[in-house]
Protein backbone atom coordinates (compact mmCIF):
# COMPACT_ATOMS: atom_id res chain seq x y z
CA UNK A 1 0.00 0.00 0.00
CA UNK A 2 2.75 2.48 0.96
CA UNK A 3 5.02 1.82 -2.54
CA UNK A 4 1.04 2.21 -4.87
CA UNK A 5 1.07 5.87 -2.28
CA UNK A 6 4.21 6.88 -3.36
CA UNK A 7 3.74 6.10 -6.80
CA UNK A 8 0.50 7.59 -7.65
CA UNK A 9 2.08 10.93 -5.42
CA UNK A 10 5.72 10.74 -7.16
CA UNK A 11 2.86 10.38 -10.65
CA UNK A 12 1.12 13.82 -9.49
CA UNK A 13 4.97 15.77 -8.78
CA UNK A 14 5.66 14.70 -12.64
CA UNK A 15 2.29 15.92 -13.82
CA UNK A 16 3.54 19.26 -12.03
CA UNK A 17 6.77 19.25 -14.29
CA UNK A 18 5.06 18.87 -17.46
CA UNK A 19 1.52 21.99 -16.63
CA UNK A 20 3.66 24.49 -14.29
CA UNK A 21 1.36 26.26 -12.22
CA UNK A 22 2.12 30.00 -12.42
CA UNK A 23 0.77 32.82 -10.23
CA UNK A 24 2.00 35.93 -12.03
CA UNK A 25 5.82 35.53 -12.70
CA UNK A 26 6.06 33.02 -9.68
CA UNK A 27 5.84 29.27 -10.55
CA UNK A 28 4.18 27.50 -7.70
CA UNK A 29 4.29 23.72 -7.22
CA UNK A 30 0.94 22.60 -7.55
CA UNK A 31 1.89 19.50 -6.05
CA UNK A 32 3.06 20.68 -2.94
CA UNK A 33 -0.09 22.97 -2.54
CA UNK A 34 -2.18 19.97 -3.54
CA UNK A 35 -0.22 17.96 -0.74
CA UNK A 36 -0.69 21.09 1.64
CA UNK A 37 -4.68 21.43 1.20
CA UNK A 38 -4.91 17.83 2.08
CA UNK A 39 -2.87 17.50 5.01
CA UNK A 40 -4.63 20.47 6.18
CA UNK A 41 -7.88 19.07 6.16
CA UNK A 42 -7.12 16.01 7.46
CA UNK A 43 -5.46 17.75 9.96
CA UNK A 44 -8.70 19.85 10.95
CA UNK A 45 -11.35 16.85 9.96
CA UNK A 46 -9.44 14.40 12.50
CA UNK A 47 -9.28 17.35 15.16
CA UNK A 48 -13.12 17.99 14.68
CA UNK A 49 -13.92 14.47 14.69
CA UNK A 50 -12.09 14.57 17.98
CA UNK A 51 -13.81 17.17 19.38
CA UNK A 52 -17.20 15.68 18.35
CA UNK A 53 -18.15 12.48 20.88
CA UNK A 54 -19.84 10.17 18.62
CA UNK A 55 -19.89 6.99 20.41
CA UNK A 56 -21.86 5.36 17.95
CA UNK A 57 -19.63 5.66 14.97
CA UNK A 58 -16.92 4.45 17.50
CA UNK A 59 -18.67 1.34 18.60
CA UNK A 60 -19.91 0.53 15.10
CA UNK A 61 -16.38 0.45 14.05
CA UNK A 62 -15.32 -1.81 16.80
CA UNK A 63 -18.42 -4.36 15.80
CA UNK A 64 -17.16 -4.28 12.47
CA UNK A 65 -13.61 -5.03 13.60
CA UNK A 66 -14.45 -7.67 16.26
CA UNK A 67 -16.65 -9.63 13.07
CA UNK A 68 -14.17 -9.41 10.94
CA UNK A 69 -11.32 -10.84 13.06
CA UNK A 70 -13.62 -13.68 14.31
CA UNK A 71 -13.93 -14.58 10.96
CA UNK A 72 -10.51 -14.77 10.87
CA UNK A 73 -9.37 -16.81 13.87
CA UNK A 74 -8.83 -20.93 13.31
CA UNK A 75 -7.94 -23.15 15.79
CA UNK A 76 -4.27 -22.15 15.65
CA UNK A 77 -3.38 -25.76 14.44
CA UNK A 78 -1.16 -25.99 11.55
CA UNK A 79 0.59 -24.01 8.64
CA UNK A 80 -2.52 -23.81 6.96
CA UNK A 81 -4.43 -21.83 9.42
CA UNK A 82 -1.14 -19.62 9.97
CA UNK A 83 -1.69 -18.83 6.53
CA UNK A 84 -4.84 -18.34 6.60
CA UNK A 85 -5.08 -16.12 9.11
CA UNK A 86 -1.95 -14.04 7.17
CA UNK A 87 -3.94 -13.74 4.30
CA UNK A 88 -6.78 -12.94 6.09
CA UNK A 89 -5.09 -10.42 7.86
CA UNK A 90 -3.73 -9.06 5.19
CA UNK A 91 -7.01 -8.63 2.62
CA UNK A 92 -8.32 -7.13 5.88
CA UNK A 93 -5.69 -4.37 6.16
CA UNK A 94 -5.44 -3.97 2.76
CA UNK A 95 -8.83 -2.43 1.94
CA UNK A 96 -8.97 -0.80 5.41
CA UNK A 97 -6.39 1.17 4.67
CA UNK A 98 -6.89 1.98 0.85
CA UNK A 99 -8.61 5.55 0.58
CA UNK A 100 -7.72 6.11 4.14
CA UNK A 101 -5.94 9.33 5.66
CA UNK A 102 -2.79 7.28 5.71
CA UNK A 103 -2.78 6.26 2.01
CA UNK A 104 -3.46 10.56 0.90
CA UNK A 105 -0.81 11.39 3.08
CA UNK A 106 1.58 9.52 1.93
CA UNK A 107 0.33 10.20 -1.63
CA UNK A 108 0.36 13.95 -0.43
CA UNK A 109 4.10 13.29 1.19
CA UNK A 110 5.98 11.53 -1.85
CA UNK A 111 4.30 14.36 -4.37
CA UNK A 112 6.74 17.16 -2.23
CA UNK A 113 9.29 15.13 -0.71
CA UNK A 114 11.67 12.44 -1.68
CA UNK A 115 9.98 8.88 -2.62
CA UNK A 116 12.52 6.83 -1.05
CA UNK A 117 12.34 9.15 2.13
CA UNK A 118 8.18 9.02 2.21
CA UNK A 119 8.47 4.80 1.64
CA UNK A 120 10.95 4.65 4.80
CA UNK A 121 8.90 7.04 7.29
CA UNK A 122 5.93 5.09 6.15
CA UNK A 123 6.92 1.74 6.22
CA UNK A 124 8.51 2.26 9.89
CA UNK A 125 5.44 4.24 10.93
CA UNK A 126 2.62 1.91 9.91
CA UNK A 127 4.97 -0.77 11.38
CA UNK A 128 5.27 0.76 14.70
CA UNK A 129 1.67 1.96 14.77
CA UNK A 130 1.02 -1.54 14.37
CA UNK A 131 3.34 -2.77 16.55
CA UNK A 132 1.87 -0.29 19.13
CA UNK A 133 -2.08 -1.55 18.21
CA UNK A 134 -1.16 -5.77 18.17
CA UNK A 135 0.62 -5.30 21.47
CA UNK A 136 -0.41 -2.67 23.30
CA UNK A 137 -3.72 -1.42 21.92
CA UNK A 138 -5.66 -2.52 25.40
CA UNK A 139 -3.09 -1.27 27.56
CA UNK A 140 -2.67 2.29 25.95
CA UNK A 141 -6.59 2.80 25.92
CA UNK A 142 -6.71 2.44 29.57
CA UNK A 143 -3.84 5.16 29.85
CA UNK A 144 -4.47 7.67 27.10
CA UNK A 145 -8.29 8.20 25.58
CA UNK A 146 -9.11 7.74 22.08
CA UNK A 147 -9.78 11.69 21.95
CA UNK A 148 -6.01 12.32 23.05
CA UNK A 149 -4.91 10.32 20.39
CA UNK A 150 -6.90 11.69 18.00
CA UNK A 151 -6.25 15.13 18.57
CA UNK A 152 -2.42 14.24 18.22
CA UNK A 153 -2.65 13.00 14.59
CA UNK A 154 -4.48 16.04 13.94
CA UNK A 155 -1.74 18.57 15.17
CA UNK A 156 0.37 16.06 13.19
CA UNK A 157 -1.23 16.55 9.73
CA UNK A 158 -1.14 20.88 10.52
CA UNK A 159 2.46 20.08 11.44
CA UNK A 160 3.06 18.40 8.08
CA UNK A 161 0.92 20.76 6.24
CA UNK A 162 2.95 23.49 7.74
CA UNK A 163 6.33 22.20 7.34
CA UNK A 164 5.76 21.44 3.72
CA UNK A 165 4.26 25.17 2.93
CA UNK A 166 7.54 26.06 4.66
CA UNK A 167 9.49 24.01 2.45
CA UNK A 168 7.53 25.70 -0.53
CA UNK A 169 8.57 29.22 -0.19
CA UNK A 170 11.77 28.68 2.30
Amino acid sequence: MTVISVFLGRSFHYVDGILPFRLGETELPLDDLAAVGLLVYFGVSTLLDASSSDQTKTSGEQEEAELAISGLSGDGAGILAAANTVIGTFALVFVAEWGDKSFFSTIALAAASSPLGVVGGAVVGHGVATLIAVLGGSLLGTYLSEKVIAYTGGILFLIFAATTLLEIFV
